[in-house]
């Protein structure tokens, strides 16, 4: 997160006032269906029209480029899209080189097809400018901001809506254990929760590192300010109370009170905090009965989730990506995977790129995703984000398979980006520091260094930095502070991310030979991209 001086001072007396509107115009629970029905009926419309006003219409856009590089024209779109239908029309398309993938969009990389070689400007995608703002890691080029306008995040609202109702948690207290950041998805999600009628009862706030005091400040006004107006204009909202990682027994005697009341909870908070409160619960020797724990930000594993478990509480997820806020998929009341979630097709189209790339030795189809709606932050049309995963279409009998939400997805994984604490650094902006600088400091070579994501028997995401024994004697806290150092010296999003992951204590040590590819490789970082959650 990070904002200018102009924006710290305009943005509080100009965002209550959108917030109160958003709140107001919302029609609660029993338009999900309705809405849910109309969106699903209008995606190929709404794409075509949408394709028709920002590409055609315009010269300079990079999918214009795109696609009369492939010889399609809007004609020649309406007619596949008619045809074949929208998701294979776009895999038809994507096929045919029209895609972007991640490093292209950041501008770290010319999008080259054939005889065709451009460099895309992050700003080209760029569409709404009012909202909700959050910007990428900006590690090796500027930051790229991302808005989510209040009219995506109602569009994103009827999802909710239908997630809500799926898990049947209407009725339940709502909390969250989300820090006062006014881009990261809680915030938006317990806002989305005001437009439907429930309040949000306690927000547990995260404590968190800031780059400066008038972030702090900034972050500081925003929450309250939403929680003001979610009180007096909405259905409620509770004002952030400071919560750090050691006082987790705040929200696990919270969450007992309730169930001895006979109120159940939901609880949203990123996986690894989830964890954290069943393994605080456990030693407390308290019940978690009739709590469900809406996680995101990484993988639900089965260990964190026998975690939860344990305690005696349930556990679903929830997926999305920056810039620009994509919810892309809320959790499978049915399911038969401990991340199966239902894509939101009223808000994207989802395919799986047809030519596979290869990862640690082993072949895999990168997610792209395509926005439906012109109020989305960016523009993507078959989009890389770094993610890959499995899609399929089950009928699983929930509500959401009812209204619409036909499309599953699950082992929901990043091949471009270690994920933990619900936050991502990209692998290849690791490189240069765990081949180069590492060494440079402490000796050895390029394969004697290796940055491990893995996750410790407890459920907890750790980050592991693998040193080859040959490299000789070392003073490990030195090569621990150097590494903390080199994560966040390239700006203002990793020296934040670094700090949370330095309050976790996610960052330990080993004195063991780097691990190997299936085909001998040893890679700067490893994290295994086939295991389960």
């Amino acid at each position: 997160m990070s904002m200018d001086l102009r924006t710290a001072l305009t943005h509080p007396f100009t965002f209550p006032l959108r917030v109160r509107r958003f709140l107001n115009e919302g029609g609660g629970l029993a338009h999900v269906p309705d809405d849910m029905r109309a969106a699903i009926a209008t995606r190929a419309a709404r794409f075509i029209d949408l394709v028709a006003r920002h590409v055609y219409d315009r010269p300079r856009s990079p999918y214009r480029t795109l696609l009369s590089h492939a010889g399609c024209e809007l004609a020649d779109l309406r007619n596949l899209v008619s045809r074949e239908g929208l998701e294979t029309a776009l895999k038809k398309l994507a096929s045919e080189g029209v895609y972007l993938t991640a490093a292209e969009i950041k501008g770290k990389e010319p999008v080259v097809r054939g005889q065709l070689s451009f460099r895309l400007d992050p700003d080209d995608l760029r569409l709404a400018t009012a909202g909700f703002h959050s910007y990428s890691s900006g590690s090796s080029n500027r930051p790229q901001q991302g808005t989510s306008s209040f009219d995506w995040m109602a569009r994103q609202t009827t999802a909710a809506g239908a997630f809500i109702l799926a898990h049947r948690l209407e009725s339940h207290r709502h909390a969250a254990y989300e820090p006062i950041l006014p881009g990261v998805a809680g915030l938006m999600y317990m806002v989305m929760l005001a437009r439907l009628g429930i309040p949000c009862q306690r927000w547990f706030a995260r404590t968190i590192p800031f780059n400066s005091r008038l972030e702090r400040a900034y972050c500081l006004v925003n929450a309250h300010e939403v929680a003001f107006v979610g009180t007096h204009f909405g259905p409620g909202f509770a004002t952030p109370e400071t919560v750090s990682d050691d006082r987790l027994d705040t929200i696990v005697n919270w969450i007992a009170a309730s169930h001895t009341e006979g109120r159940r909870t939901c609880v949203r908070t990123v996986a690894s905090n989830a964890a954290r409160i069943g393994r605080t619960a456990i030693r407390l020797g308290t019940s978690l009965g009739g709590v469900t724990f809406l996680s995101s930000g990484e993988p639900m594993t089965e260990a964190k989730r026998r975690v939860i478990e344990e305690a005696g509480g349930f556990t679903t997820v929830t997926y999305g990506f920056e810039p620009g806020s994509v919810w892309v998929a809320q959790g499978c009341a049915n399911r038969m995977h401990s991340d199966e979630m239902h894509v939101s097709l009223n808000t994207l189209a989802v395919i799986e790129r047809p030519h596979p790339v290869m990862v640690g030795g082993q072949p895999i189809h990168p997610l792209l995703y395509t926005t439906l709606y012109e109020s989305a932050g960016r523009l993507l049309i078959n989009a890389e984000n770094g993610d890959f995963a499995r899609l399929e279409d089950r009928d699983c009998g929930c509500e959401m398979q009812r209204l619409g939400l036909t499309l599953h997805i699950h082992h929901v994984r990043s091949y471009e980006k270690l994920t933990s604490e619900g936050l991502n650094y990209p692998i290849d902006d690791l490189t240069e520091i765990i081949e180069l600088r590492l060494p440079a400091a402490f000796g050895g070579g390029p394969c004697d260094y290796q940055l491990i994501e893995e996750e410790a028997t407890n459920g907890q995401s750790r980050l592991t930095l693998r040193v080859h024994p040959e490299v000789g004697p070392l003073d490990e806290a030195r090569v621990l502070a150097r590494l903390m150092e080199e994560l966040g010296r390239a700006g203002r999003a990793q020296r934040f991310m670094t700090g949370v992951w330095r309050n976790a204590e996610t960052l330990s040590i080993e004195r063991k030979a780097p691990r190997a590819s299936l085909r001998g490789k040893t890679l700067p970082v490893h994290f295994d991209i086939g295991r389960d959650s």
